[in-house]
């Protein structure tokens, strides 16, 4: 096998192919504001050099990802890739994932960034090429890695692999999902969170949680709260900076009522990791957040309806092949 994306290039069609794994894609032909539709055929095509066993099933509705996803573990893949950005993967994840435990175990997921954020591929450190994001798909190390549960007073739930959150989040979601996405990932999220921002109004909220920091709860007018099982959202916010992904526990960050300036102030403090700084916030590790409020909430980027929740954590319960420098302790 090769041993870097560079020799994955150099090698392809002349025995880089991975022989043995069957890969399912899973691709969003939004993804990238449509640029992913628009390289059909070069993505089918690099896929096929990458795996000998592979094919790329394309979504045309919200919730086929899901559908997909879940057809493909049940058919026999070992890997099932997104192809898109967080909100693809989250939709793959629901797919892998039943009630309580993944729907076939052994497989694997995988990600190929196409899309505006990228925060998920920001932790897994895959590459943004795409060769070379097959390479790590194909090469890349496999974690057993924990999965986020938020399940909803008025019934249902959602699983969540990056980051899930409540207040200003879900609107900030709501605006970037309405832009198009046209001038990329950083830009399109800074506008979105600057606008929200500027026009948001806190909650008030009753929190309480379990879990390695010991029990708590609290009340606060709520502008935003951060559940994280990875380290980034929001195009490179980082709000997971203490955690891992398999290490059992989420990193949560509550942001009470901020001043215009302490917002400015707050979202420099959410880009270097120092949100333990914001005026008011609350930090702790927990493996379970109860919010009671009409809060809407957010999971990868994925904005739901307003109301009370319950976030827990799954730990090392999925498959995940990535490319870290440093893996999580928990190796599949």
């Amino acid at each position: 096998m090769p041993t870097s994306p560079g020799d994955f290039r150099a090698q392809e069609g002349a025995g880089a192919r991975n022989r043995g794994e069957r890969l399912v894609v899973v691709a969003n032909p939004n993804a990238g504001g449509g640029r992913a539709g628009r390289a059909r055929v070069e993505i089918e095509a690099a896929v096929a050099r990458a795996f000998e066993h592979a094919e790329v099933r394309w979504t045309q509705a919200p919730g086929d990802a899901t559908a997909m996803a879940r057809d493909a573990a049940l058919g026999g893949a070992d890997i099932v890739a997104a192809l898109g950005g967080d909100g693809t993967c989250n939709e793959v994840v629901n797919g892998l994932m039943g009630e309580s435990a993944p729907v076939a175990p052994r497989v694997i997921f995988a990600t190929l960034p196409y899309g505006t954020g990228g925060d998920l591929v920001r932790t897994l450190e895959v590459p943004r090429a795409l060769a070379d994001a097959l390479w790590v798909a194909s090469t890349g190390t496999t974690v057993h890695v924990d999965v986020g549960r938020v399940d909803f007073e008025r019934g249902g739930g959602r699983w969540f692999i990056n980051v899930a959150g409540a207040g200003a989040n879900a609107e900030v979601c709501q605006r970037v999902n309405r832009s198009g996405k046209q001038l990329g990932g950083t830009i399109t999220f800074l506008g979105a969170i600057l606008a929200t921002v500027a026009s948001f109004e806190p909650q008030p909220a009753r929190w309480s949680w379990f879990g390695p920091d010991g029990e708590g709860e609290c009340e606060m007018d709520t502008l935003a709260a951060f559940v994280a099982n990875a380290h980034y959202c929001g195009a490179g916010l980082w709000v997971g900076r203490n955690g891992s992904m398999a290490d059992g526990a989420f990193d949560v960050t509550l942001l009470p009522r901020l001043t215009v300036a302490q917002a400015a102030v707050a979202l420099f403090r959410s880009r270097t990791g120092e949100l333990d700084r914001i005026p008011g916030a609350r930090c702790f590790r927990a493996n379970s957040v109860h919010m009671q409020g009409t809060l809407a909430v957010e999971t990868d980027g994925e904005p739901h309806d307003a109301g009370a929740a319950r976030f827990s954590v799954r730990a090392r319960t999925l498959q995940v092949r990535g490319a870290w420098r440093r893996p999580p302790v928990s190796l599949g």
